[in-house]
């Protein structure tokens, strides 16, 4: 029997994460046939489906050229949204870069490259920050991020950190910006490129079901607003959804911290509408 649509999802969460969930019953409400499948099962038969959602497939990272593998087999076989490119493009940090060159304002970066050695005490001196943040350029999910403090303890623990990563990826070294705490980290949602709704996320929350715990519906800036749709327009390509992450510089402005194309949190329960809107944007890729 064909599928008109089918959600990604991982092992983790098989039948995908709560907050996804309300999506999949916005569309069965219509009449559609929607079911999930977990993205590395070598059983599942991707083009049965007319169209693939890459939604809760939240350890790809840990399977990185397997997941890339993935999408060139499923996107060869059905749709995939997600596009290809642009999910390629996501999955490295580096896509930063391409932001900060399209004028868009992101997080202060030291870019260290797999291989190279770098001293976090000579980069806390060079760039005049206190405490700094590690990620590494492929991750999710919070995973071997680190908040490194300014004492000496914390700094020798993110110079292990940051030594064995080096060994095999790219990482990020950047400040850390205390408005995370205070402010918040907001996450502004974009559903078929229009803006849906906005939330403060958790700092450092390594917690993979969104649904579990509800987060603060809010109201973005002007300001937050303005950055958030410069970067939605800088990626090369459509969206069917992102979510532009966003943290406060010393100043408070909005510097984009993450542009989340993959498998992001869409924070659905927060604001109901965004499951129907989610639904429409699939109704009308079904029809093109």
């Amino acid at each position: 029997m064909s599928v008109d649509c089918l959600f990604a999802t991982c092992d983790i969460v098989p039948s995908l994460d709560p907050d996804d969930r309300m999506p999949v019953e916005a569309l069965r409400r219509r009449g559609l046939n929607v079911t999930t499948a977990i993205w590395n099962d070598p059983q599942v038969d991707w083009g049965a489906a007319r169209l693939c959602l890459v939604r809760s497939t939240w350890d790809y990272h840990h399977s990185y050229g397997e997941f890339i593998a993935w999408i060139e087999r499923v996107s060869a076989r059905t749709v995939l949204k997600n596009d290809p490119a642009i999910l390629r493009w996501n999955a490295h940090k580096s896509y930063l870069r391409d932001l900060e060159l399209c004028g868009v304002p992101v997080v202060p970066t030291v870019w260290a490259q797999r291989g190279e050695r770098h001293r976090l005490a000579e980069v806390r001196a060079a760039r005049g920050w206190t405490e700094l943040v590690l990620k590494p350029a492929r991750g999710a999910a919070g995973h071997n991020v680190m908040h490194v403090r300014a004492d000496g303890a914390s700094l020798e623990a993110g110079q292990r950190l940051l030594d064995a990563l080096l060994q095999s990826e790219d990482v990020l070294v950047q400040p850390f910006l205390d408005s995370v705490t205070r402010y918040g980290e907001r996450a502004l949602i974009f559903i078929g490129g229009r803006y849906s709704h906005a939330v403060v996320k958790k700092a450092f929350d390594k917690s993979l079901v969104v649904g579990d715990e509800p987060s603060m519906l809010v109201a973005p800036t002007g300001e937050e607003m303005s950055v958030a749709r410069r970067a939605l327009a800088a990626i090369p390509g459509d969206v069917l959804y992102a979510r532009i992450d966003l943290i406060n510089d010393a100043d408070g402005h909005p510097h984009v911290s993450e542009l989340e194309l993959i498998e992001p949190g869409l924070y659905f329960a927060v604001h109901e509408p965004a499951s129907e809107a989610f639904a429409d944007v699939v109704e009308r890729e079904l029809a093109a």
